[in-house]
């Protein structure tokens, strides 16, 4: 295959592994070929003002990588006469923080360009792909629940998990659409009764809808803590957590343990406005509203 995007890093490929193999071209050929296709894959159906700077960080990231590579070495390559064992297992894990830093930055990157095209589409179009995704969900769900004779109320369970989803999002077309197909299924054979809960989600949406509506002219709370700011923010229906600085690891951890997410947007941790929600945030920083 023709090498596009990552030709002029042949040599380094070599270097790369000049301590740790028998035929240092060839893998290292290997190495460019597969990452190509690795990058080729990335950048199929990718919006084109997004290209170049994916190509630019890919490049970055995997330069990186090979120069971490060209400090390992093996034994079995360099000989086991002087072989610094310590200094080699140092070097083994330079060049592993430098690939998984690579992958994490794909990952990232990859996330934060599919939330934008997502976010770019019209309306229509994301209320279109949502309900074909959602139908589908509860037609296979009915066809599979009643061909493989499973447990009616955990199907039901499913179904209506998923629609009370979008009722939580104060989403009334969405559900209302979902009720409509379910009672489509219905006619030709009894899938959830009408006296379940699922039926009563259209006035769940609309709750929400109005609930929204008070909030929209709420001024938001701020509670200051040491280290940042916790936000009711009740326009978007958040709890948003503001730090100062970056939270270590631990505090992390314990944010996404809670459900909460960061939001680039907001540039804050953040989960959805609930009495559970101001609980997690009490606990998590000691403080109290």
């Amino acid at each position: 295959m023709d090498i596009i995007y990552l030709k002029g890093f042949e040599e380094k490929a070599v270097r790369a592994f000049n301590w740790t193999s028998f035929d240092p071209e060839k893998r290292g050929a290997k190495t460019i070929r597969e990452h190509e296709n690795l990058l080729l894959a990335d950048l199929s159906g990718m919006p084109e003002d997004e290209k170049a700077r994916y190509i630019e960080g890919f490049k970055k990231y995997f330069s990186a990588w090979l120069s971490a590579h060209s400090d390992c070495a093996s034994s079995a390559i360099t000989g086991g006469s002087g072989f610094n064992a310590q200094r080699a297992e140092k070097a083994n894990r330079r060049e592993r923080a430098r690939y998984e830093e690579f992958s994490e930055w794909r990952e990232k990157a990859l996330k934060a360009i599919a939330r934008r095209i997502e976010e770019a589409k019209p309306d229509e179009q994301k209320t279109d792909e949502a309900w074909e995704r959602l139908s589908e969900s509860i037609t296979r769900s009915a066809r599979w629940a009643f061909d493989k004779g499973c447990n009616k109320a955990l199907f039901v369970a499913s179904i209506c998990g998923k629609v009370e989803t979008y009722a939580r999002q104060g989403n009334v077309e969405m559900v209302e659409r979902a009720i409509r197909l379910v009672r489509e299924l219905n006619e030709k054979k009894c899938i959830i009764t009408e006296r379940h809960k699922f039926f009563r989600l259209p006035e769940v949406a609309k709750q929400v809808n109005e609930a929204k509506a008070t909030n929209a002219n709420r001024e938001n709370k701020d509670v200051n803590f040491d280290g940042g700011t916790v936000r009711m923010n009740y326009e978007a229906d958040r709890v948003q957590i503001l730090f100062d600085e970056k939270p270590n690891p631990a505090m992390i951890h314990e944010l996404k343990r809670n459900a909460f997410k960061w939001s680039p947007r907001f540039g804050a941790w953040q989960r959805q406005h609930t009495q559970n929600a101001r609980y997690a945030v009490s606990r998590l920083l000691n403080i109290k509203f």
